[in-house]
C-alpha cells in the first residue's frame, strides 16, 4: 500500500505537462491516423504534428481514423462523439476528410452512398455493401458544415485543412484525381437515372472535395489551409520515382511511410504558422530535432520488451556534414537499423540535412513509473528526448483464456477458463463452408489443412461481391472476439493469437484492431497485412499490453478488405485457433478511490480507481496512454 501511494504521490509531481493547457484535435481517414510503428511502416501526418508545437502550450488529441469519410466519422459512436468529450473551450479542431468520401468504386466515384442505396432500393438490386461515398456539392459540404458548428457550440476553433494528395503523376504533374477533384470520371443519379463514366472539364471544378471544402471554409469563415497544393508540390520537388520510394509506403500511392508522415506535418505546421492559427507557439525548427520530441510508452507489462520509434530530421544544417553521437539511460537501447540494439549509436548526415529512424526498445524488470532518456549529441548541439512508462507487475493474478478453435459452421462457443466470459459475433460477413473439399491450405510444410472460410455479406448469411477499389477496412465489417471482464477484477491481456489465411485471391488485406464497450471506444490497429499469399496459413501471435477494467469488455475484431479494382466475388479470409490469454487481478487492496489535482491550473487530476491510474480533465478520464477512459 505504502508503495503504491509513493508512486501515486510521484506521479501527480512529475505529470502536469502530460496535459497541456490547449489541445489541437485533429480528424481525418488513414493519412492522418495512428499507426504501430511494429505492425506496419504506414505513418499518418497527425502522429508527428505535435512535435512542431511548443508542448508547454500545446498537446496533439490524433483521431485519424483509417477508412473514414465525413459521413461515418460523424455518425460513429467511437469517433466524433468521443472526439467532443475530449474537447475543451479554447482547443483547436483540424478537419481532413476527402480520400473516402470519394467512394472506393471508380465507377461509382463521387456519387453519395446513400443516394446510390436509395436508388438500388427503388432499381431491385443489390444494396451497397460499403456505406462510404458523399458527394462534393452535397453531403461533404453538409457534414464538414456540423463538424464546424458543433466545435464552435463547445467554443473550439476549427480548422479546415485541404486532403493530401495521392501520388498520382502524370509527367511534371500530379492527376485531377490525385488532388481529389474527380471531374475526369464520376458518376451521378439524374431524373432517376445512374449515369457514370461522366466528366467536366478542368476549369470546372464542381466536382473537385478541395474546392468544396474551400467554399465551406468562406461560408463559415472558418480558416483553410491548403495541404493538398503543398503537398503537390512536395512531390514534384522529388519527382515520382524519388517520392514513391522515399515518402510512401511500398506499393502504395495513397499512405505515407515515416519521412512522408513526418514531411506532411511539417508543412501543415508551416501552413499553420502563416495563417496566424497558433503561431506563436509553433516552431519550424532548422536544426536536428527528434520527433516525437518525447514517447509515452503508456501501460506496459515487467520483462516484455516495447519497442518504439522516433525520427532524427534536421534541414539546412551547418555544418552541412556531420555526425550525431545516441546514448540512452539505463531501461533503454537503441538502434539504427531495428536489428543491433545497443546502450550508443552513432549516425552520420551529409548535404545539409538529416533523416533518420531511431528504434527504442524498453525493458523494465520492475513496476511502477519509469522515466528514461535518449540523448542526442550534433556538436554542442543535444537533444534528450524523455521516456515514459508505467510497468505493470504479471506476478500472482488468475489465469484466464477463451479459445475458439473455429473447427465448424457455425461458429462454436470458445472454451473459457478463468473468471471471464467470452463471445464470437460479427457483422457484414458470412461463414460461407467448413468441409472436406476446401482441404488445400497449407502450413510450412503441412497441407491438406481445412479453414473455416469467410466472406463479405450484406445480410449476415448469403454471399454478396467484395466491393471495388478498397484501399481500407470499412468499418462495418468485421468478426468480433469478445472478453467480458469479472465485476470485481481486471484483467489484463498477455497474449493476442490466431491463424489466419485467405483463399482466392493474393490481394486480400485485413486489420486487427481492439477496442472497449458497445462504442468500441479507444480503437487501437494492432496488427496489419496486406496482400496475403492465397491460402498459405498465417501464425499472428502478439503480446499487447491491454488492462481490461473490471466488468468492462474488450473486443478484438479482424476487418478484412479486398484491394482489388473490380467487384469481385468468391474471395474469403480463412480463420481458425483465435486465443485470447492473461491473468485476472484483484484491484489494489483497501484503495477504492484517491486523486489529487495535478499542478498548473486546469491540468485535471490524477485518479487512483480499483489499481488503476487515470488522469481526469474536464469531465473526461483518460489512461496513461491517452486513450478515452470515460
Amino acid at each position: 500500500m505504502r508503495k503504491f501511494l509513493s508512486l501515486f504521490v510521484a506521479m501527480t509531481l512529475c505529470l502536469p505537462m502530460m496535459l497541456g493547457a490547449i489541445k489541437v484535435h485533429t480528424i481525418g481517414d488513414s493519412t492522418m491516423a495512428e499507426y504501430d510503428e511494429s505492425t506496419t511502416d504506414k505513418r499518418g501526418w497527425g502522429m508527428y504534428l505535435g512535435s512542431f508545437f511548443d508542448p508547454s502550450f500545446v498537446t496533439v488529441n490524433n483521431r485519424g481514423k483509417s477508412g473514414a469519410d465525413t459521413r461515418g466519422f460523424y455518425t460513429g459512436a467511437a469517433y466524433w462523439p468521443s472526439v467532443k468529450s475530449q474537447m475543451s473551450a479554447g482547443d483547436y479542431l483540424l478537419i481532413q476528410f476527402a480520400h473516402n468520401d470519394e467512394g472506393n468504386d471508380s465507377n461509382l466515384a463521387g456519387l453519395d452512398n446513400q443516394e446510390y442505396a436509395a436508388y438500388c432500393k427503388e432499381h431491385s438490386l443489390p444494396a451497397p455493401s460499403d456505406a462510404r461515398g458523399t458527394n462534393p456539392q452535397t453531403t461533404y459540404r453538409d457534414f464538414l458544415r456540423l463538424f464546424i458548428d458543433e466545435a464552435r457550440e463547445l467554443g473550439v476553433n476549427p480548422v479546415l485543412v485541404g486532403p493530401i494528395c495521392r501520388a498520382y503523376f502524370s509527367g511534371n504533374n500530379i492527376t485531377r484525381k490525385g488532388q481529389h477533384d474527380l471531374g475526369d470520371k464520376f458518376a451521378k443519379i439524374e431524373n432517376g437515372e445512374l449515369l457514370k463514366n461522366q466528366s467536366v472539364p478542368a476549369s470546372d471544378l464542381s466536382m473537385s472535395y478541395v474546392e468544396a471544402m474551400r467554399v465551406v471554409a468562406a461560408e463559415k469563415n472558418v480558416p483553410f489551409i491548403d495541404l493538398t497544393e503543398a503537398t503537390r508540390q512536395l512531390y514534384l520537388s522529388y519527382g515520382e520515382s524519388q517520392c514513391l520510394s522515399l515518402l510512401f509506403c511500398s506499393g502504395d500511392k495513397t499512405h505515407t511511410n515515416a519521412m512522408g508522415g513526418n514531411l506532411v506535418a511539417r508543412a501543415a505546421a508551416q501552413l499553420l504558422k502563416n495563417a496566424g492559427v497558433l503561431a506563436e507557439h509553433i516552431d519550424i525548427p532548422t536544426d536536428i530535432t527528434a520527433n516525437p520530441n518525447a514517447i509515452n510508452i503508456g501501460e506496459t507489462y515487467c520483462s516484455v520488451p516495447q519497442n518504439k520509434e522516433f525520427l532524427l530530421t534536421g534541414y539546412g544544417l551547418e555544418p552541412a556534414a556531420g555526425t550525431v553521437n545516441l546514448s540512452a539511460s539505463a531501461n533503454l537501447l537503441i538502434s539504427l537499423d531495428k536489428e543491433n540494439y545497443a546502450s550508443t549509436a552513432q549516425a552520420s548526415y551529409e548535404g545539409g540535412s538529416m533523416f533518420q529512424k531511431v528504434f527504442i526498445r524498453a525493458n523494465y524488470a520492475t513496476g511502477g513509473l519509469h522515466y528514461d532518456t535518449v540523448y542526442i549529441t550534433s556538436g554542442e548541439h543535444t537533444v534528450t528526448v524523455p521516456v515514459s512508462a508505467m510497468a505493470l507487475s504479471l506476478d500472482g493474478g488468475a489465469p484466464v483464456s477463451a479459445f475458439w478453435a473455429i473447427g465448424a459452421k457455425p461458429v462454436p462457443a470458445p472454451v473459457v477458463e478463468g473468471p471471464i466470459s467470452a463471445e464470437f459475433s460479427m457483422s457484414q460477413m458470412a461463414c460461407i463452408d467448413y468441409n472436406a473439399s476446401k482441404n488445400y491450405f497449407v502450413d510450412g510444410d503441412e497441407t491438406n489443412i481445412i479453414l473455416a472460410r469467410f466472406h463479405n455479406s450484406a445480410d449476415g448469411s448469403s454471399r454478396t461481391p467484395w466491393p471495388a477499389g478498397e484501399i481500407d477496412e470499412n468499418a462495418s465489417r468485421y468478426l468480433d472476439f469478445a472478453i467480458t471482464a469479472p465485476a470485481s477484477m481486471n484483467v489484463r491481456i498477455t497474449r493476442i493469437a490466431l491463424e489466419i489465411a485467405s483463399d482466392g485471391t493474393s490481394t486480400m488485406c485485413y486489420h486487427l484492431n481492439t477496442g472497449f464497450g458497445d462504442a468500441f471506444t479507444g480503437v487501437t490497429t494492432i496488427y496489419e497485412k496486406r496482400n496475403m499469399t492465397s491460402r498459405v496459413i498465417e501464425h499472428v501471435d502478439l503480446t499487447p499490453t491491454l488492462t481490461i477494467p473490471a466488468g468492462e469488455v474488450l473486443h478484438v475484431r479482424i476487418l478484412p478488405w479486398h484491394d482489388y479494382g473490380e467487384i469481385k466475388d468468391s474471395k474469403y479470409i480463412g480463420i481458425r485457433n483465435v486465443r485470447i490469454e492473461g491473468k485476472a487481478f484483484d484491484p489494489a487492496e483497501g484503495i477504492d478511490e484517491v486523486s489529487s489535482s495535478l499542478q498548473g491550473g486546469d491540468r485535471g487530476r490524477l485518479i487512483l480507481r480499483n489499481g488503476m491510474l487515470f488522469i481526469e480533465r474536464n469531465g473526461v478520464e483518460y489512461t496513461l496512454s491517452g486513450q478515452i477512459a470515460r
